[in-house]
């Protein structure tokens, strides 16, 4: 059987050595690198790959974005890759129908025994992983502090951020231009001392910012 594997990661030496590793594992015959989710989510629409690999942490679309998207059309199988091991975030990618969740400094063996899990129709949590879901909830009252107030015009963005739309379709269905939803997204984004969409989406459900 041909395995074919997208990876989405826009970071190009980190997949790049991402992508030499996966094509060593046993069965997979291609690895396809690409450096945003957008990217990955058209080329998954011309041809299905066995697994796609994503880091959450994209410019754009997020890793959570293009799970979303691409769960919308098709069930491929797809592992989630990222620095940020916060609960909150496995958890909601494993929600979303994410097929396994490793950290970025797992160890090769971890890398293969996942891609092989999952090839096999499994779900896979590296041992890291599995210890933080485990974990009891510490206390709940955890307070989180913007920099400064965000309006209604701001809290109607995120709502719409944290769907997975863009900037664009946001615009659309707002009457604002893409610039403006941009220039707002850019606001929320300082406010929330966010550095990218991902960690922005995870702290507005955490914090109850979004329902």
């Amino acid at each position: 059987m041909h395995n074919l594997i997208y990876l989405a990661d826009d970071h190009a030496i980190v997949a790049q050595g991402i992508a030499q590793l996966l094509r060593s594992v046993p069965n997979v015959e291609e690895v396809i690198v690409f450096n945003s989710g957008m990217t990955v989510y058209e080329a998954t629409l011309q041809k299905k790959p066995s697994i796609i690999i994503l880091d959450i942490e994209m410019p754009g679309w997020s890793g959570i974005d293009t799970l979303k998207k691409i769960k919308s059309v098709y069930d491929v199988p797809c592992i989630m890759l990222s620095m940020n091991d916060e609960k909150f975030i496995i958890q909601e990618c494993m929600k979303l129908g994410a097929s396994g969740f490793i950290p970025k400094d797992c160890s090769s063996a971890e890398l293969y025994e996942a891609i092989e899990v999952v090839l096999d129709g499994g779900t896979y949590l590296s041992e890291k992983i599995s210890k933080i879901l485990a974990t009891k909830k510490t206390a709940t009252n955890d307070v989180f502090e913007l920099t400064s107030p965000i309006t209604k015009r701001e809290i109607q963005i995120l709502e719409h951020i944290c769907e997975g739309l863009t900037c664009k379709e946001i615009g659309d269905k707002l009457y604002l231009s893409t610039r403006t939803v941009e220039t707002h997204k850019k606001s929320l984004m300082s406010k929330f001392d966010a550095h990218t969409t991902g960690k922005l989406v995870s702290l507005a459900f955490k914090y109850k910012f979004v329902k």
